[in-house]
């Protein structure tokens, strides 16, 4: 039994979450998914794979937890049917699997066209996280992608999931003091996700696709927020980095150069 209330929004409505909010971040930064290679990091309950599937793509998603796994081929399941290599949802399928160790994908050389990472860099230790990134950047293909979404970011006060102070500004050693050991979400310093996948990627959201994060952004969230991410967009603009990297939660698409 994994103690998961079906209802939560980030269980049974998860799929729906991420059809409203994953769907117009591809869409605003033109990211074609249709038949492409996509692995998908850290896939949680599933949901994102589900909807990357739906949108045609060929989605192999993985994740640590082997519970995790199993629960998103089930709920996969709801959406589409078993096919000879996953599971035939829409146009794509999707398929998954249990990786114990991150830094040894089971998979080739730059055999995915696009990896999305979707609140998971912060769950990842410090000490494994940029071996982890150089193996994702490792199965990338050049001209592929990446994309990191809705990870928490160590520079904002407020933990982004937890909403909770100054948590991931404390050192590890308190976990245990706060009653939360290693579940407290610490977030990831900005500059990890654009530099720690290696020297080979450009931030194209921090030209041409900055307008595009902005119009995605502002389709997620209330109108009166536009200001706050204009806001952003002009700071990220001076630092020359994209405008994801600087919010709360970080958004940041990369480029392998070929």
């Amino acid at each position: 039994m994994m103690s998961l209330d079906p209802a939560s929004r980030w269980v049974g409505g998860y799929v729906d979450y991420e059809w409203d909010h994953l769907r117009p971040l591809l869409d605003a930064y033109r990211i074609p998914v249709a038949g492409r290679r996509v692995l998908e990091f850290g896939c949680n309950v599933g949901a994102s794979a589900i909807v990357l599937a739906w949108l045609g793509a060929r989605v192999q998603a993985v994740d640590i937890a082997k519970s995790m796994v199993d629960l998103a081929e089930a709920n996969a399941r709801r959406y589409g049917e078993t096919s000879g290599d996953g599971i035939a949802i829409g146009e794509g399928r999707a398929a998954f699997a249990h990786v114990a160790d991150s830094r040894a994908l089971p998979f080739p050389d730059a055999c995915f066209d696009l990896v999305t990472c979707n609140s998971v860099l912060e769950y990842v230790h410090p000490d494994q996280l940029r071996a982890i990134q150089q193996e994702i950047d490792r199965v990338v293909a050049p001209g592929g992608l990446i994309l990191v979404t809705g990870t928490s970011s160590r520079l904002w006060p407020r933990e982004a999931h937890s909403g909770r102070w100054f948590i991931h500004w404390l050192p590890r050693r308190a976990g245990p003091l706060l009653g939360r050991g290693r579940n407290i979400e610490y977030g990831v310093w900005p500059w990890m996700v654009r530099y720690g996948f290696g020297p080979d990627y450009d931030n194209l959201d921090a030209s041409d696709k900055a307008a595009a994060y902005l119009a995605a952004r502002a389709a997620m969230r209330p109108p009166r927020t536009g200001a706050g991410y204009r806001l952003l967009a002009a700071a990220a603009r001076l630092l020359g980095v994209g405008p994801g990297l600087l919010g709360n939660s970080i958004f940041c698409l990369l480029l392998k150069r070929g």
